[in-house]
């Protein structure tokens, strides 16, 4: 029953995050960090990260506490665990690649190919 909770809490910061920083850009406030020409963190992003931050937190402690739950369902599909690691990497590339350079929307494949691998871990280990 913890084990839910755990990532019932992850998942409900992740949302807040995601809300927060889905905010139209008029509420943004002020730019306090320049990353690349078109990218920058202003203050509602930085308010945003901090519950993002969190739910990663409480989310991967959860996968890792119970990585054997997980490692017992890859090792029986074992496709589709390499699939799963290939896209988490994929999107996580495109991601970081997207806040440095001229790919504007791929930050968006980036985010929902990372997120789909982390729901999928999450699913596999809170069995």
């Amino acid at each position: 029953m913890m084990r839910r909770g755990a990532f019932r809490s992850g998942f409900g910061l992740l949302a807040t995050g995601l809300l927060i920083l889905g905010a139209p850009a008029a509420w943004e406030g002020p730019v306090l960090v320049e990353v690349a020409p078109g990218h920058a963190i202003a203050v509602l992003d930085a308010i945003g990260i901090v519950p993002l931050v969190f739910g990663s937190a409480l989310l991967f402690r959860a996968v890792w506490l119970h990585r054997g739950q997980l490692a017992r369902s890859v090792s029986s599909r074992p496709a589709v665990g390499l699939a799963l690691a290939f896209a988490a990497g994929a999107g996580l590339g495109l991601l970081i690649a997207s806040a440095f350079s001229g790919f504007f929307w791929w930050w968006a494949v980036g985010a929902a190919l990372f997120a789909c691998t982390v729901v999928a871990a999450a699913a596999a280990a809170s069995v």
